[in-house]
């Protein structure tokens, strides 16, 4: 994906995120982190210090445009920057030419690589949500059904953003 392309893709989702914050409310058991696909797009070669950085600025980004508890989003993309590089590592196919980036993984490769990352962040995010006082079968619900929707979003969005003449 070209840097442009890439840019867009971003803006397109921060504000997509914001307006789903500000003006939509789901559910009490949902929680949808649409810009967790820019952590999950950023290139292999990055390591954890600019995937944690670029993971605080986007969340921090989310929580002044959104109408949450401040520092939330930004802590679990900041968890989920922490370990992208070691969870990509331990997903992506063997090939080396399909190592260079997450639009030659395929997405079989791409849902394994972004189901362990999507669990990261939705598990910093309720716990400190929940800060403890809520009933941990309630959280576990909001974990289990936002699990599921995240990852669908996540391959779902995989799919609009690839190259097209790399799918065939």
């Amino acid at each position: 994906m070209s840097a442009a392309r890439h840019t867009i893709l971003a803006l397109l989702l921060i504000l997509a995120q914001g307006a789903l914050d500000n003006y939509i409310n789901l559910s009490v058991y949902l929680d949808i982190f649409l810009c967790l696909f820019i952590v999950l797009a950023l290139p292999p070669k990055w390591g954890s210090i600019p995937s944690m950085t670029a993971g605080f600025v986007l969340g921090l980004a989310v929580d002044i445009l959104g109408n949450g508890i401040p520092g939330m989003n930004a802590a679990a993309m900041t968890a989920a920057g922490v370990c992208r590089k070691g969870i990509f590592e331990l997903t992506a196919p063997k090939e080396k030419e399909k190592r260079e980036g997450i639009d030659t993984m395929g997405l079989r490769n791409f849902v394994l690589y972004s189901m362990p990352l999507v669990l990261i962040c939705l598990t910093v995010y309720i716990l400190l949500d929940s800060s403890g006082f809520r009933p941990a079968g309630l959280c576990l619900a909001r974990l289990g059904i936002s699990f599921v929707v995240n990852t669908l979003l996540m391959a779902i969005l995989y799919m609009i953003s690839i190259d097209h003449n790399r799918r065939r």
